[in-house]
């Protein structure tokens, strides 16, 4: 379990650098797409779209982490491990999307 949550702290600090790159690189009128299904259908300020992609991020590791406290020190049966880096290296592509995106929209 150890693992899993350092892995997922790695991503999530990869997260917050994909964040900081695209404060950087976008200009300030540009919009970030957010994910809510199937497709990108809702563009929100850049402001908040890179803050909701970390913190979406954040949700996930502090949920796992929650939920999985303990478990194996009780003789319980966590989760696969899997399950946390995958979902939240998930996150990291849509979010490093979703930039690119914004990116191509915004123009030259």
């Amino acid at each position: 379990m150890v693992v899993t949550l350092a892995i997922g702290a790695v991503i999530l600090i990869a997260m917050i650098c994909v964040s900081g790159y695209g404060w950087a690189t976008l200009p300030n009128d540009a919009r970030v797409p957010i994910h809510f299904g199937v497709g990108y259908n809702n563009f929100v300020p850049k402001r908040l779209g890179l803050v909701m992609h970390p913190a979406a991020g954040a949700l996930v590791f502090v949920l796992f982490a929650i939920t999985t406290h303990g478990s194996s020190a009780h003789g319980g049966k966590a989760g696969p491990a899997i399950i946390q880096p995958l979902l939240m290296g998930l996150l990291l592509v849509v979010q490093v999307g979703a930039i690119l995106v914004a990116r191509r929209r915004a123009g030259p």
